[in-house]
């Protein structure tokens, strides 16, 4: 229950953040904008009502259209975005604390791209969703077994494309670069106390470094067969995965032991199974 009440308020704090820097910073600098966000923009165009009114509108069309085609399960899950969005944005529209960051354009795509990711990612992280064409995607998937990223990739694509045909080309590039800042911030939250350090050592004296890290790491490892590339001998190379937090003391104590080790360093984004997400 306790996690449940967590996932939800991890989604509403999304909702704000997402919001937030469309109402704070894509707006007013009339940058360009993927999502239902940017269809509402182009059809703020043709219809005279204010953006977040034509955002609820289309919310509620895919909401409906996947509670005919997904199922109640899956909506439901989309429920709090649907309305809260539209809600937040209309809010954070009339906010001008930050006008003055909001004066320099580059400054707000990148404070904008950060605060949707960040908002994305927790909203992930939670295992929920933004809603709008989130749903779409999922229809498309059920139906045709298209995947629902080509699905968000295409309907971002052709949407800033009709707003690049309307606005100069500077407010379409800035637009552009929120949603790369947000690509990568979202990937952060979600792996956010994931990600761990791939470690593989080559050294003559193996046996040494093995129990240093079994013993006084208390890490696993792994030894995988080799060959050296030159002198063609048989070798092994121990493989071992570690937090950031040791892998300092890890590198002094390999040093220590072989001054002439080999040590290639790696960043994973995720490990999963025993001894990390399975207890030992």
């Amino acid at each position: 229950m306790k996690n449940k009440i967590l996932s939800y308020l991890f989604i509403i704090i999304g909702g704000c953040f997402s919001a937030a820097a469309f109402g704070l910073f894509i707006l007013p600098q009339n940058f360009a904008a993927g999502g239902v966000t940017g269809l509402a923009l182009i059809l703020s165009s043709f219809i005279a009502l204010p953006v977040s009114w034509l955002v609820l509108g289309i919310n509620l069309i895919l909401f409906i259209l996947g509670w005919i085609f997904v199922g109640k399960e899956f909506v439901l899950k989309t429920l709090i975005m649907t309305f809260l969005f539209p809600l937040l944005l209309d809010v954070f529209s009339t906010v001008s604390v930050f006008k003055d960051l909001s004066a320099d354009p580059l400054l707000s795509s990148v404070l904008a791209g950060c605060m949707l990711g960040l908002g994305s990612g927790l909203i992930l992280h939670a295992n929920g969703s933004s809603g709008g064409f989130d749903i779409l995607g999922v229809i498309l998937n059920k139906k045709f077994r298209i995947p629902v990223s080509i699905i968000m990739y295409i309907c971002d694509f052709v949407i800033i494309l009709c707003q690049a045909v309307q606005k100069p080309l500077l407010p379409t590039m800035y637009g552009i670069l929120v949603i790369l800042c947000c690509s990568i911030f979202t990937n952060k939250i979600i792996t956010y106390g994931e990600s761990q350090v791939q470690l593989l050592i080559f050294s003559k004296k193996r046996e040494d470094i093995c129990h240093n890290l079994l013993e006084t790491f208390d890490t696993g490892l792994t030894l995988l067969d080799g060959e050296t590339g030159y002198k063609k001998k048989d070798t092994q190379v121990i493989l071992t995965i570690l937090p950031y937090n040791k892998v300092s003391g890890v590198k002094k104590m390999i040093y220590t032991v072989d001054p002439y080790a080999f040590t290639v360093i790696c960043e994973v984004n995720y490990v999963g199974g025993r001894g990390y997400s399975i207890m030992r």
